[in-house]
Order: C-alpha cells, then structure tokens, then sequence
C-alpha cells in the first residue's frame, strides 16, 4: 500500500465515523474499446457485514462485483496502479483525492465535501 496509505487511511476511518458516500476512479490511463472508463464503490451492508460494490463502467456495459473491505483495498490499488490516474473519495467532512503522475508520483488534494448526506441504499445487483 505504500503510496496509498494516506487514502486508505482515509477510507478506514471514514468507515469508522459513519461518513463514507462513495469512491470513484477515473481518468483510465489508456482509453479503447473493451477497456474501463470508470469505477463506483459504494458501500452496502448484508447480514451485519460490510460489502463494497464495484461497478466497471465499460463503453457498452457495466458489470458489478462485490468485495470486503480487505479485498475491496486490494482491488483499488491494483486499480489505481495499473488502470486509473485519480480516486475520490467521497465523505460527508471531506473529499480526497489521490492523483498519480504520468511518472507514477501520488499526491493528495483534500476538497469541501461534496455530499451533505449519504446515498440511499439500493438493492445490490448480481
């Protein structure tokens, strides 16, 4: 996680305070056909446990997965290091940005929050 840890940090305690809306990627480092243009987390709870929802915007479609918080870091890392140069989160005290160079460099910008209330829950797609 090593550049990362500033916004998983963020994510994590975001969680704790009850303040998680969301978290986007984008800017897909290569644009094409069949590639990702985007991904949205948010966070839903099933029988008392977290679960984080992806949803993969393609061109023509989307697909959904679901992840635990410890598989959901994984994925946005993976994501951010290969396929993505900017994540938000999205919190009711802040908004978090991390930005990652064309040189691979990660930096952080911190905005006013975008959401004054969280999202309402929808039901899960499978």
């Amino acid at each position: 996680m090593s550049d990362f840890n500033h916004f998983f940090e963020a994510v994590q305690q975001s969680l704790l305070n009850n303040e998680f809306v969301k978290l986007t990627l984008s800017k897909p480092v290569r644009k094409g056909e069949g590639l990702i243009n985007n991904v949205y987390l948010r966070l839903f709870e099933i029988e008392g446990k977290p679960i984080f929802e992806f949803k993969y915007r393609y061109a023509t479609e989307e697909k959904y997965k679901q992840f635990s918080l410890h598989e959901a870091i994984s994925e946005v890392e993976k994501l951010l290091t290969e396929s993505f140069r900017l994540g938000t989160l999205f919190t009711l005290s802040q908004d978090l940005l991390v930005l990652i160079s064309k040189k691979k460099l990660v930096s952080y910008r911190e905005n006013a929050p975008s959401f004054k209330n969280k999202l309402p829950e929808i039901p899960l797609k499978s």
